[in-house]
């Protein structure tokens, strides 16, 4: 992946330090691309960021990942985690690139599942920043998504995964677990995430999902059960997008405070009923 320019740090830091509503303002997801699969033939995961727009309640793109402290892995039906870092390929330009202000474009990268079953793939960010003693500004981003290949790929075939409780974004951060089949949702249907922070169930925290087509005017918002558990009444075919973040400050012995931001997102596809 290309790295930050100095210029680009620079304005960076003085963002964080000086504008704290800047600071690390964005959401991530990833989205892949067919969401089922056939066995042997490539798919398309993209790391995209935005949703800035409308207090994060729009799926608008609004630049790119730091490459400097992004990785992305894929776990595969035996539950091996096979790290795709090295093969993100960065289809935009620097900011300082002539056009629109800010880094333009996305990333991809290519993964080609050569067993049939379940897939996720995970994106991870950990940012940590600090100006000499002061405080300390931290932020722990997992982006989350699920696939699927078969010899036969028909979303059929994925109505009876299984494996999607499991935690693959580290117990450091905030992740969505689906409680029921991401890739077995359809149109008129409800979707059940659970959130867990540092491995526990995360209740009384404000969930938004939004629709890819519709975006601003889909927005659903609920607070998650003692359990970490939200359900959304789902509706066209589309892509949704769920996210979440939580705050949290922790005092210093100067009467200062260091701050934690826990950022997740979960995209999952909505078909059509067969």
């Amino acid at each position: 992946m290309k790295r930050f320019s100095k210029l680009g740090f620079a304005i960076f830091l003085n963002l964080i330090f000086f504008c704290p509503q800047f600071t690390f303002a964005h959401d991530g997801w990833v989205e892949i691309t067919p969401t089922i699969v056939e066995k042997g033939q490539p798919t398309t995961i993209a790391l995209i960021q935005g949703n800035h727009s409308n207090e994060h309640k729009s799926y608008r793109i609004a630049g790119k990942w730091d490459g400097n402290n992004t990785t992305l892995a894929v776990v595969n039906p035996g539950g091996k985690q096979i790290t795709l870092t090295d093969r993100i390929i960065d289809l935009g330009e620097d900011e300082e690139k002539v056009g629109p202000k800010g880094p333009k474009g996305f990333y991809l990268a290519s993964y080609i599942p050569n067993d049939e079953g379940l897939y996720q793939a995970v994106a991870r960010q950990v940012r940590s920043l600090q100006q000499g003693d002061g405080p300390k500004l931290m932020t722990v981003r997992i982006a989350k998504t699920a696939f699927a290949a078969f010899k036969a790929p028909t979303i059929s075939a994925a109505k009876n995964l299984k494996g999607f409780v499991r935690l693959i974004g580290g117990e450091d951060g905030v992740e969505f677990i689906p409680v029921n089949n991401p890739l077995a949702v359809f149109s008129g249907g409800t979707m059940t995430l659970e959130l867990r922070q540092k491995g526990k169930p995360a209740g009384s925290q404000v969930v938004t999902l939004v629709r890819r087509i519709d975006g601003f005017a889909s927005v659903q918002e609920h607070i998650t059960d003692d359990k970490g558990r939200v359900s959304f009444a789902v509706g066209p075919a589309d892509f949704y997008l769920a996210r979440v973040k939580i705050d949290e400050e922790s005092p210093r012995p100067d009467g200062q405070k260091d701050k934690s931001s826990y950022e997740s997102t979960y995209v999952f596809q909505v078909f059509n009923r067969p």
